[in-house]
């Protein structure tokens, strides 16, 4: 009887945006919002992809990238399609993915990229590693899309492989439980290890969902962000506006999720 109205309580919540957590307080909240602000890195951003989910926009400085490594590709391969034009390879895993569905011009892991190795799992270095041959010390762009399991990844991507990373997206899923002690540090702490490295040059709300209240700021469900590793930044200046005029939807059809001025400036 108790499991049931939980269900029923966290129903009544989700239908209403209404967080069912609340142990962060707005304090903390805010100091992890701007942990995602982007910023004017120098360069002026371009669509990879298609105007749609699967689509990214990344500096346009993509010089000196020979190979991109994506993660989480499902049935959308429109990103590393655009980069190939540019001449940019591209390694690409999931394990939900079948090879058969994917363009032979790609390097195709039908694994899990994780910090373990197993039947359907590969260790993100050791994934890394087994392309050294290709990759050497070369610039690379990095896309995670994971399904939450982006966290794992980037607590066990090795720093030396971060510092080969020139461009670096992922989208960052369940930022709505924010207000959850365990799930804010966990959030915290991945942003934590990458912002040592790199500078956030744009952010995109998903709008597969719409926002959620957490106390008194609205939070997204999944967030596209993009870094550009800081040995490339040319300034860092605030960015005043968002979307971008390059910015599209994720799901045509649903309402776009628009972010608070709180999220960018």
């Amino acid at each position: 009887m108790i499991s049931y109205f939980k269900k029923v309580i966290k129903l009544f919540l989700r239908i209403n945006n209404i967080s069912y957590f609340k142990n962060i307080n707005n304090d903390k909240l805010l100091k992890l919002i701007k942990l995602f602000h982007p910023h004017d890195l120098g360069y002026d951003l371009i669509r990879i992809g298609k105007n749609s989910d699967g689509g990214y926009l990344v500096p346009n400085c993509l010089d000196g990238i020979k190979n991109c490594f994506s993660i989480g590709v499902d049935n959308k391969t429109s990103f590393e399609n655009d980069l190939f034009k540019k001449g940019i390879n591209s390694f690409l895993a999931d394990y939900s993915q079948d090879i058969s569905e994917v363009p032979n011009k790609f390097n195709f892991e039908k694994k899990n990229i994780k910090s373990f190795n197993s039947e359907k799992s590969l260790n993100i270095n050791d994934w890394i590693e087994s392309k050294r041959g290709i990759i050497h010390k070369e610039s690379l762009i990095f896309q995670i899309d994971a399904e939450s399991y982006e966290y794992e990844i980037i607590s066990s991507i090795l720093d030396s492989n971060l510092d080969q990373i020139k461009i670096l997206i992922i989208e960052f899923h369940d930022l709505d439980y924010s207000g959850n002690r365990t799930i804010y540090q966990i959030i915290h702490s991945a942003m934590s290890k990458i912002l040592k490295k790199f500078d956030v040059c744009h952010i995109h709300a998903n709008n597969w969902k719409d926002t959620t209240l957490v106390n008194k700021y609205e939070f997204p469900s999944n967030l596209e962000v993009t870094f550009l590793n800081k040995k490339f930044s040319k300034c860092k200046k605030k960015i005043k506006n968002l979307p971008h005029l390059l910015d599209f939807k994720n799901v045509i059809g649903k309402p776009d999720v628009n972010l608070k001025t709180y999220w960018y400036f």
